[in-house]
């Protein structure tokens, strides 16, 4: 699964990409807002989205408002990271589309676990997409049964 890693502070962005990478996440990385909302445009972006609240260009809030504002028949996990400790600020992220926070610093293994639910509900997504493909395709094979029928009679 690709992943997209947006942080200006090289020490972390090294670090989330040289922990993505063990994990088996395929790292595409940034290091502003204007190149990751860039990348979040694109038709084959990351579904998983890591973004530094902080950051020159657009913040991560920003960014996450330009992804949130595209009709998306499959919309990204956005998780932000942020230095800030406010509850408030908190809210701010999570009200401007965010699925996920994290506070700076971090253990990698809090990482991994927020990681490893933005992918469930990823998949989870996927799997919805699935199957609510799947009636029309039922119904299309079911319209041409009855038509089958009424060419017997």
């Amino acid at each position: 699964m690709r992943v997209l890693i947006a942080d200006d502070d090289p020490l972390y962005r090294s670090l989330l990409e040289e922990l993505l990478r063990k994990w088996h996440f395929d790292v595409v990385s940034t290091s502003d807002g204007l190149a990751a909302e860039q990348v979040m445009s694109q038709p084959d972006r990351p579904r998983l989205a890591i973004l530094d609240w902080n950051m020159p260009g657009l913040d991560g809030v920003e960014v996450t408002k330009s992804i949130r504002s595209r009709d998306d028949a499959k919309p990204a996990y956005v998780l932000m990271i942020t230095g800030t400790r406010s509850k408030a600020e908190m809210m701010r992220v999570l009200v401007s589309g965010a699925d996920d926070y994290l506070i700076k610093p971090f253990d990698p293994m809090d990482l991994q676990i927020h990681v490893r639910t933005g992918v469930r509900l990823i998949h989870l997504q996927q799997e919805l997409e699935e199957l609510r493909a799947q009636p029309a395709s039922a119904e299309k094979a079911g319209a041409g049964d009855e038509q089958r029928e009424d060419d017997v009679r």
